[in-house]
């Protein structure tokens, strides 16, 4: 009885001991050891006009400021009671003009969340959209028309093609490699809400990234905590990746005639990497949220503020380097998900925010 008593005694200490050790690999991943410091040398202003602004992106040859935006509030919202999102435009060279809806005519249902633009040679653009429709994730392709001379408000943009596959389940964001052909971030690998949540509590490396090559889709990369913000760089020759609980940016080789990615560099940053920016200097820029689980509380109440941030990451194999250029505590904006850097220009958008910033660097 003695014995059973005293292995009964070690089993249960073995459990407190694995159970306190996944607490604290939950709370170190979620950033509730970092010591938030607000920092910014230089000044922001706030635009409204959209909500939710969780992604953008810059035409640079044009100035024109595409901007995803979904009003996710309450959440998690009903998929049927999710109001219509939208695509909007801005121009960074008129940052006094309210951004402009693209797709208020869109008469198919618009939960959009990452976004890609993709310019050729000729001048011929694609924007890519990943959509929540409610009937299974799928990614919008749109023709973009207009030119500078006339404006911001002639851009018109036009659906050409919906793609949809079975592997593309969980989807967060969206790169375009041509007009046809994209890489897509799964930000859980399971396809239940149970193994969902189990994902993210356990940090389980089961996110994926895949690959459509303009005609099918297959699995380029596996084993990301919460794959979430994908981008290029200027000739595609490199993929980059940002896990937000894996709190590290991944980078890979792409072939560029089979589109198979070979990881080359891991560069671990502290804190929930969101969306990527590459600018033209081909640094990369990534909204971060430094304490994820305020960034829950966050998502629950409006009220609760939710550190934002964001860093500066300048790619050079083992000498790549990171530098923290925002830091905020949540009073200027909560829940930063994207940062487009442009010139002196800095412009950061939010999850749930009813606004976005422009911000000034010194």
């Amino acid at each position: 009885m003695g014995r059973r008593l005293r292995l009964l005694g070690v089993l249960l200490l073995l459990l407190v001991v694995i159970g306190a050790l996944l607490i604290y690999r939950v709370l170190n991943a979620a950033g509730n050891f970092n010591t938030v410091t607000a920092q910014f040398a230089g000044k922001c202003r706030s635009v409204s006009g959209v909500v939710g602004a969780e992604d953008m992106e810059l035409d640079r040859a044009t100035g024109a400021l595409f901007i995803s935006s979904q009003d996710r509030r309450p959440y998690p919202p009903a998929d049927a009671a999710m109001k219509q999102g939208g695509i909007y435009l801005a121009s960074v060279d008129r940052p006094g003009a309210a951004p402009r809806p693209l797709t208020a005519e869109l008469s198919r249902t618009l939960h959009p969340h990452g976004i890609s633009l993709f310019a050729d040679a000729l001048g011929r653009k694609t924007l890519a959209v990943v959509n929540h429709p409610g009937t299974g994730d799928e990614v919008i392709l749109f023709d973009v028309t207009g030119d500078r001379a006339a404006g911001a408000g002639s851009v018109v943009l036009t659906p050409r093609r919906t793609v949809k596959d079975p592997l593309m389940h969980s989807l967060n964001d969206v790169v375009l490699v041509s007009h046809e052909a994209f890489y897509a971030t799964n930000d859980h690998g399971s396809e239940t809400e149970l193994g969902k949540q189990l994902e993210t509590w356990l940090l389980l490396p089961r996110a994926d990234v895949v690959y459509y090559d303009g005609t099918v889709a297959r699995v380029a990369a596996t084993g990301f905590n919460y794959a979430n913000g994908i981008n290029r760089n200027a000739d595609a020759s490199e993929i980059y990746v940002a896990e937000t609980t894996g709190r590290t940016l991944q980078t890979f080789r792409r072939d560029q005639g089979t589109g198979s990615l070979a990881h080359i560099h891991s560069l671990i940053v502290p804190m929930g990497l969101d969306n990527i920016d590459v600018d033209a200097d081909g640094a990369l820029w990534i909204a971060a949220h430094p304490r994820l689980l305020d960034f829950l509380g966050h998502a629950q109440d409006e009220r609760k503020p939710s550190p934002s941030a964001v860093v500066k990451v300048t790619p050079a194999g083992d000498a790549t380097t990171v530098e923290t250029v925002y830091v905020n505590l949540g009073d200027e904006l909560s829940g930063s998900s994207v940062a487009v850097h442009d010139q002196d220009r800095l412009i950061i958008g939010a999850v749930f925010e009813p606004k976005y910033l422009i911000c000034t660097l010194n």
